[in-house]
């Protein structure tokens, strides 16, 4: 089984991230570091890497994670995702992800053109605002994930597997190294030391349409699902998730019904519930667990009541504040004030 690895050299700046995200009160430090399989000092799985992204995401208050000069709000992916599902076809979404995150960064880095048979998504980051050089390996690290994350995002609206028509990627890095998971991942030609960032797809692809109804709402949190699933299907392996946390990383993904995630697993709702109960466990506790840490993740970020409650599809803001007074011995708003006595 291949695995793809990325040097530790090139994540660096992450992981420094990361710790710092884990000792501030946005999260304890077990919710964001995550466990490797690999004992290695010398590099980072893949799959480790983007959920690293995810956790920090998720924990932070600047969704740049430090590696913008300019910091994003929470839910800034979020947003893209909600404008790009307003597509009519591949093209058009494309195009619209390229204008939202111009302006969100403030620049003319992003571009979709048709060159000859490909349909070109182009990112020139020379003069982004990185908090290091565009020309090193933390930038390269970054943008070469970002293409990955792009072409999951298309990917999941679509509902069509595109990888088969990525015609070409190419990158800034000057050159490849034997251990460069970000582009070993792609199965197409990869050119490095080009002028900016590309992904070519076949011309062909550009007008299928963005599905409207989705199974599992589109999301941050599925794109790393999709992510996640790419890897394994490239390392030719199953996505390793014990079932309890598998569920949890659906149902923070935004799916609930228990139906649907039994579908999704592979299982009867029947199976599903005796293994929860074999594990010690039931739906509804990890229903409850899944809300409460999204509910208090948004909290930290300093998102209002009223907010997280309709993100959580509460009916009202009384019923989210019962739930969570429930869950916490305290109500959303004391858990409010007691962040703001810590920080004092």
């Amino acid at each position: 089984m291949t695995r793809l690895i990325v040097p530790r050299g090139e994540t660096s700046a992450l992981e420094t991230a990361a710790k710092s995200i884990a000792g501030l009160r946005t999260a304890e430090p077990g919710a964001i570091l995550p466990e490797s399989d690999d004992e290695s000092q010398n590099w980072m799985l893949l799959r480790d890497y983007f959920q690293l992204m995810r956790r920090m995401t998720a924990a932070a208050s600047d969704e740049s994670l430090g590696m913008s000069q300019r910091s994003l709000a929470p839910g800034t992916t979020d947003f893209v995702i909600d404008i790009l599902k307003q597509a009519d076809n591949l093209e058009d979404a494309m195009k619209r992800t390229a204008r939202t995150y111009n302006l969100i960064h403030g620049g003319y880095f992003n571009k979709v053109t048709r060159r000859r048979d490909c349909l070109v998504y182009t990112i020139d980051d020379r003069e982004f605002p990185y908090a290091f050089s565009a020309d090193s390996p933390p930038a390269y690290s970054v943008m070469e994930g970002l293409l990955i994350f792009l072409h999951a995002m298309l990917t999941l609206t679509t509902g069509v597997a595109l990888t088969p028509h990525v015609r070409c990627v190419r990158s800034r890095r000057p050159k490849r190294d034997t251990r460069d998971g970000f582009l070993s991942f792609w199965e197409a030609p990869v050119r490095c030391d080009a002028p900016f960032y590309a992904l070519e797809y076949d011309l062909s692809v550009a007008g299928i349409a963005i599905r409207k109804k989705h199974d599992r709402p589109v999301s941050a949190a599925t794109v790393y699902d999709t992510v996640n699933e790419m890897i394994a299907e490239r390392e030719h392996r199953v996505a390793k998730n014990d079932l309890p946390q598998r569920i949890k990383d659906l149902m923070e993904a935004g799916v609930t019904e228990q139906a649907i995630i039994a579908r999704d697993l592979g299982l009867s709702v029947a199976t599903l519930r005796r293994r929860l109960s074999e594990s010690g466990t039931s739906f509804r506790d990890l229903r409850h667990q899944a809300l409460n840490k999204m509910a208090q993740s948004m909290l930290r970020q300093g998102r209002p009541i009223g907010d997280v409650a309709e993100t959580l599809n509460y009916v009202d803001v009384r019923s989210f504040s019962r739930a969570f007074k429930t869950w916490n011995d305290m109500t959303p708003a004391a858990f409010i004030r007691q962040l703001g006595d810590a920080d004092a």
